[in-house]
């Protein structure tokens, strides 16, 4: 788990143990987990990131958190629109003393509909596999790599018919 993912969830389990004890939105049925981070965005550029679910006994959130410490370039609670593979999403900027500038993004709150911890990782893991694999993705990303194959072949078709041509004495593949 990702040093960032770690700290998250810390911190969210100090929030739940210190400061939301007796808090009428609590479902105590819950506890706090991180589930399904995985990175996202250019490895070495400062966008990035792990995305990934946090669910609370108060909340689940999609979660963007940077890999490095982010800048805050933007003021907290202004909305950041993300495109991932499943559609776009819009996450509020948040900042917090521990790791600085993270982005959320809303699923379920309260969460008194969740009867137990495992049915709410399991919605939190469907939420990333259908955010990260949707079909129209896949279908949208094998029809490039289609389209970019049929490119890659019509060119040596016409290097060869070009060479062909130029051994038999014509200019070009569209002559005589």
């Amino acid at each position: 788990m990702d040093n960032n993912v770690k700290r998250l969830k810390t911190h969210y389990q100090y929030v739940h143990t210190y400061k939301m004890s007796n808090v009428p939105i609590l479902n105590n049925k819950l506890a706090v987990e991180t589930v399904g981070f995985v990175d996202w965005g250019e490895d070495n550029s400062e966008f990035a990131s792990a995305v990934g679910v946090l669910i609370t006994p108060w909340f689940m959130n999609l979660v963007l958190l940077p890999k490095t410490t982010m800048q805050q370039k933007s003021r907290v609670g202004q909305t950041a629109n993300i495109l991932f593979p499943d559609g776009e999403y819009s996450f509020l900027t948040q900042l917090d003393d521990e790791f600085g500038v993270y982005l959320t993004c809303s699923l379920f709150s309260p969460m008194f509909d969740f009867s137990t911890q495992a049915q709410a990782v399991e919605t939190a893991e469907a939420i990333m596999a259908q955010l990260l694999h949707s079909d129209d993705f896949k279908k949208a990303q094998k029809e490039e790599q289609q389209k970019q194959q049929s490119i890659k072949d019509h060119a040596l078709l016409n290097s060869v018919a070009s060479r062909r041509d130029f051994l038999r004495g014509k200019a070009s593949a569209g002559g005589l």
